[in-house]
């Protein structure tokens, strides 16, 4: 049964809010697809009024906010533990907790920027841990219908087409390097997976000395190697016969992939033998949800004021809705839902209160 992970994409040539997003992801994984991940991210602090003028935030506030963010912007998520932040010397707030999912394939993070992630049985009886290569220049539109494929593919143009075409794409890159600096230059990915079983097969990943698998996706060494390619005629030839063009939507090629990581072929680890739980998933998501109510309030999550209006761009808070449009009270991760039709229950008290994230 193939399991894919979904958390945004692989290479983001992102928007600028998750550009600036560091973040770390330590998974565990079982079998059965369940799993935990301890996640991170440090974030700079967004305008107060998006756009305009006005108070700068009290930054303890900010940084809960972020922190209810981290939990709301979540989804497949079972329950929570050992959440905390911290305002680092800079002035951003360094978000942390552990996340426990019953099933890889629905684990999503908003303030992830990473996709396209399987965990997968084989035909040998082991299971493959593998990232697709595609990568994209930031979330699609759902609102944008995608266009209706040609009748006829397009004849391939000749020399001389085929040399304007390269211009134009290095002089598109150039225009649009300042942007890609403030955003992928910023960011950083670092993904660590335990896998049960004995690792067999390793290739891109690096091995870490504790037998997990590990893959860092520095911002800065992406820019350098676009830099690099934008100047290689050879490579802009290949990719406008593919129709594709520098800072777009393009392939995680092995070009594009031994300059980051110094390897190429599929990006992948295999596991096999005795492929046991690595951690006993019930007993600790009990314990999560116990302590759950009661680290909410130490964190002072159920006593957060209503958001500004229009304090963020349309988009960043949860169903596309921007900060100034709160969602409903969530209930700690677990709690079933309502009967269809039934009107929604009054917050219990200490509950955490909506903060609009």
């Amino acid at each position: 049964m193939r399991k894919i992970l979904a958390v945004g994409a692989v290479l983001a040539v992102a928007s600028l809010v998750v550009g600036c997003i560091e973040t770390k992801q330590d998974f565990t994984l079982n079998p059965d697809a369940s799993g935990k991940v301890v996640f991170e991210f440090t974030m700079a602090d967004m305008p107060f009024r998006f756009g305009q003028e006005g108070e700068k935030p009290d930054p303890e506030l900010t940084a809960k906010r972020q922190v209810k963010q981290m939990i709301d912007g979540a989804s497949g998520i079972d329950a929570w533990a050992d959440i905390s932040y911290v305002r680092t010397e800079d002035g951003r707030t360094r978000v942390k907790g552990t996340a426990y999912f019953k099933d890889f394939s629905q684990v999503k993070f908003q303030t992830s920027a990473l996709s396209g992630i399987s965990f997968a049985k084989d035909d040998t009886g082991g299971m493959v841990l593998a990232i697709d290569e595609k990568v994209g220049a930031g979330p699609e539109n759902p609102a944008t219908p995608p266009a209706p494929p040609p009748a006829a593919p397009p004849a391939p143009p000749n020399a001389e087409e085929l040399d304007a075409k390269i211009k134009a794409d290095r002089e598109k890159f150039q225009q649009m390097r300042p942007i890609l600096e403030a955003t992928i230059g910023r960011m950083k990915t670092d993904l660590t997976f335990h896998l049960p079983g004995t690792l067999a097969e390793v290739n891109v990943f690096q091995r870490e000395p504790n037998g997990a698998v590990r893959l860092v996706l520095d911002g800065a060494k992406v820019l350098e190697a676009m830099d690099q390619l934008a100047l290689d005629d050879a490579y802009l030839k290949e990719q406008a016969l593919a129709g594709r063009r520098p800072g777009g939507r393009m392939a995680l090629d092995d070009t594009m992939k031994e300059k980051l990581f110094g390897a190429k072929g599929p990006i992948r680890a295999r596991v096999n033998g005795v492929l046991r739980p690595l951690f006993a998933y019930d007993s600790e998501v009990a314990a999560a949800k116990a302590n759950y109510q009661a680290m909410i309030q130490r964190l002072g999550l159920d006593k957060l004021p209503a958001p500004e209006p229009n304090s963020m761009p349309p988009g960043f808070g949860i169903d596309g809705k921007g900060f100034g449009v709160p969602p409903a009270v969530r209930p700690a991760p677990g709690t079933p839902a309502p009967a269809p039709g039934a009107k929604p229950a009054s917050p219990a008290p200490g509950a955490p209160a909506p903060s609009g994230q």
